[in-house]
């Protein structure tokens, strides 16, 4: 009797794993027939995130609910590293990810943290529609499987810190900042007399506050949307990158999915990419306005040739790397 009883208990384990297998793309795990799990580190107050229910909203309006799109904010599967090795595993189908963070993968994405090559956002945009934006997808998917189906560009990256303002180079001294994980931005603020220190966009509130780092780079909107505004004091206008953040599905996962499902994410991940580079560039001055309103001291800085001539070297540095191809389409 005890053996059939073992014997019943297993059966019924066995069937109870593989029904929860089956639920991970099936219509049991969601609402859907199929499930994209998307995953930003951001709180949902970011731009960024915005758009990934944007997205959300796409894409289950326009499948008639055969897509159940489940947004993951605030970290809760980690940084963005976490993200590509999830959606290499098959965990994870979508995410937003730093280019910053790509360039360890594939080094041509490099080129988007080169400081001061992109003049502004409309620049950008304008590079990458003219065909760079797919030459980076097909390389992406070449080294990583993953592939771009948007890309959200932010608002100028800017200098927020606890110790000074900074005007021009030399105000940079020795201060501790915090950068992606990206040696191009490493080697930047060690040209402008930093000591830069590289960590995952999940550990930077916790390195301000307990000044591990005395300042950290960024869009404003991301020191208001992560309340970075209660654990430093100045923030200054360098605009030294703008940078776009992807949004990213995995290949092996879209190549399963019916070709009229493939065209509506296809068509949200750009619209979505759209909604939050516009909520970015519109937000800036009214952001700027809200963190001088939260107590923090914003200096404009009109001449930046003092951060331009400092960070020089890094062209040519990093010319071979990244491919005269991707560079020269920022230099024409």
């Amino acid at each position: 009797m005890k053996r059939v009883i073992v014997f019943l208990m297993v059966i019924g384990l066995v069937a109870s794993m593989g029904f929860a297998q089956g639920q991970t793309d099936s219509a049991s795990d969601g609402k859907g027939e199929y499930v994209i799990k998307l995953a930003n580190p951001s709180n949902p107050e970011d731009n960024c995130v915005k758009a990934f229910y944007y997205f959300e909203q796409i894409v289950e309006e326009r499948t008639d609910g055969a897509v159940d799109v489940q947004v993951f904010d605030s970290a809760q599967l980690g940084s963005h590293r976490d993200y590509i090795e999830q959606m290499q595993m098959g965990s994870l189908q979508a995410a937003e990810i730093n280019t910053a963070v790509l360039s360890g993968f594939d080094p041509k994405f490099m080129v988007f943290s080169l400081p001061y090559l992109a003049k502004n956002v409309e620049h950008l945009q304008s590079v990458l529609d003219s065909g760079l934006d797919k030459k980076l997808s097909a390389s992406l998917e070449d080294s990583t499987g993953l592939m771009v189906i948007g890309w959200m560009i932010r608002s100028p990256r800017n200098l927020y810190n606890s110790r000074n303002p900074v005007n021009v180079a030399s105000d940079f001294k020795g201060m501790k900042v915090r950068v992606m994980e990206s040696p191009i931005m490493t080697k930047t603020f060690e040209l402008m007399g930093a000591v830069p220190v590289p960590l995952s966009a999940a550990e930077r509130y916790m390195a301000l506050q307990t000044g591990v780092v005395d300042g950290a780079e960024n869009s404003v909107g991301i020191i208001v949307s992560q309340k970075e505004y209660e654990v430093t004091d100045y923030v200054s206008l360098t605009a030294h990158n703008i940078t776009p953040n992807i949004i990213a599905i995995s290949k092996k996962y879209f190549d399963k999915l019916p070709s009229d499902i493939q065209q509506v994410i296809i068509e949200a991940g750009k619209e979505a990419g759209e909604y939050a580079t516009k909520l970015d560039a519109d937000n800036q001055a009214a952001t700027i306005a809200q963190l001088e309103e939260l107590g923090m001291l914003v200096n404009d800085i009109k001449d930046k040739s003092s951060f331009m001539e400092a960070v020089a070297p890094i062209y040519e540095q990093y010319r071979d790397e990244i491919g005269d191809e991707i560079m020269d389409a920022f230099l024409q």
